[in-house]
């Protein structure tokens, strides 16, 4: 009988030293409390404007174009000794893990660098209770979006339309600068000017034809080639969590 009782606790001792620590629970006054620290937890992202603007000679004119770069600054606010966060994506797999001896007063803030990709990031709050360490309390998510290289068209210029939003979170779908002409020809009321600054343009282009139209191509080519660029860094994916 001894020798049982020894078998059992050894058994017992193995089967609590295997289990998840997801599987030990909070009492239900520290759930309580662990939920309303939880529930502060916030997350939000800032663009940083890092683009360069250039100049370029055509004939004896000079036109200014926009080498675009941007950094989106993602913040953790309010958290606290009681909890910490995982942190993780779905383009690279890779996460990280905050403790609040890693914040600025309870305020994290890491930086993607990764303006042609989107990234749908989840952020796991947990508790680091000793009765229930690593037990989540709740789980919130942010998107960051991507650059829009179509958005520098003059035909996006103070326009509603889907296609020329700055910053997107969806897939435009568009294999092509024709694709893209295409698609904001079509019902594009918001970008249809007024009848007098239509009857003003007209006069400069007809006075001015030759220089406007070297801009529209330069322009293009500018387009063409910053989307050829993000999409050569979307497969290299150089940007690391």
């Amino acid at each position: 009988m001894k020798y049982i009782k020894y078998i059992s606790l050894f058994i017992m001792i193995l089967f609590f030293d295997i289990l998840p620590v997801d599987a030990l629970s909070c009492s239900k006054s520290v759930s309580k409390d662990l939920s309303t620290v939880a529930s502060h937890v916030k997350v939000a992202y800032e663009v940083i404007d890092k683009s360069e603007v250039k100049e370029l000679n055509v004939g004896e004119e000079k036109t200014k174009y926009t080498v675009p770069n941007f950094d989106f600054e993602i913040s953790i606010y309010n958290i606290t000794d009681d909890i910490y966060v995982e942190v993780k994506n779905d383009v690279d797999g890779r996460n990280r893990t905050v403790y609040f001896k890693d914040t600025d007063n309870g305020v994290y803030t890491f930086t993607n660098s990764d303006f042609g990709q989107v990234y749908n990031y989840t952020f796991d709050i947990k508790s680091t209770n000793d009765g229930c360490y690593g037990q989540k309390i709740r789980t919130t998510k942010l998107v960051k979006p991507k650059y829009n290289a179509y958005s520098e068209f003059t035909y996006c210029q103070n326009s509603a339309n889907f296609y020329c939003q700055k910053f997107t979170t969806k897939d435009l779908k568009l294999g092509s600068t024709y694709e893209f002409l295409q698609k904001i020809t079509v019902n594009n009321e918001k970008n249809k000017p007024v009848e007098e600054e239509e009857t003003s343009i007209t006069q400069l282009v007809k006075q001015d034809w030759k220089i406007y139209l070297g801009l529209f191509a330069i322009v293009i080519i500018l387009a063409s080639t910053i989307i050829v660029i993000m999409k050569k860094r979307k497969k290299a994916k150089e940007w690391k969590l």
